[in-house]
């Protein structure tokens, strides 16, 4: 087993009267992809909002490379990007323009933006503003910005949202390739390609904020 990117223990999320996790223990190897797979509800976005620093557990504790992602963002940005379920982009951008700001800030040379635009099939529309594209542009224009640079860690909340069948072949292929050369990804999602699952190192299945199933895959 390698150094561990991820250690979640005993987290609990309550919103209200809502628990939307329940004790989750979690460890993720550093390198390789782990999918968080459940149905709407199951708490994997919540988990991964945690995770990403987004939000403060009610009760446990989660370390992201041996740091605190709430308190310790700062320590972490540049290692730790996220596409989250809630993200979006303004309005009145365009898509190239954020990223070409995502490019510079991340030090990603402009031809690669442009290969992996072309190979999700944003840059037919990628002048017009954000708030213009229909749910499957949004969520390749947000994948487009999620793969600028190469942090050590990505986490993708269901990359596949809105995506007809040979964009979500597409986006398997770059996450498994990014995988394969050492990137560590966690995914939350309910959608399963074969080839998603099978590169899998982990997948761990959540039902109602807990995780019932935990599998491991090849190494």
């Amino acid at each position: 087993m390698g150094d561990l990117a991820v250690v979640a223990r005993n987290v609990r999320k309550v919103y209200l009267f809502n628990v939307a996790l329940d004790g989750v223990d979690l460890e993720v190897d550093s390198g390789g992809m782990s999918v968080l797979l459940g149905p709407n509800g199951s708490g994997k976005s919540t988990l991964l909002s945690i995770i990403a620093g987004a939000e403060r557990p009610s009760s446990g504790y989660v370390k992201v490379l041996g740091l605190d992602p709430w308190r310790d963002s700062e320590k972490l940005s540049g290692k730790l990007k996220a596409l989250l379920d809630r993200a979006s982009l303004p309005p009145w951008a365009s898509c190239r323009e954020v990223a070409e700001v995502a490019a510079k800030t991340f030090k990603t040379p402009w031809s690669e933006v442009v290969e992996t635009a072309e190979a999700l099939g944003v840059t037919s529309f990628w002048e017009r503003p954000y708030g213009t594209y229909s749910t499957g542009m949004k969520r390749k224009a947000l994948l487009l910005t999620a793969l600028i640079g190469d942090p050590e860690i990505l986490l993708l909340d269901e990359p596949y949202q809105g995506l007809d069948v040979k964009s979500v072949e597409t986006v398997t292929n770059m996450i498994v390739e990014r995988a394969a050369k050492g990137q560590t990804i966690i995914i939350a999602t309910h959608i399963t390609p074969a080839k998603l699952m099978e590169n899998a190192k982990m997948i761990a299945r959540m039902e109602l904020g807990k995780i019932v199933e935990l599998k491991k895959g090849p190494p």
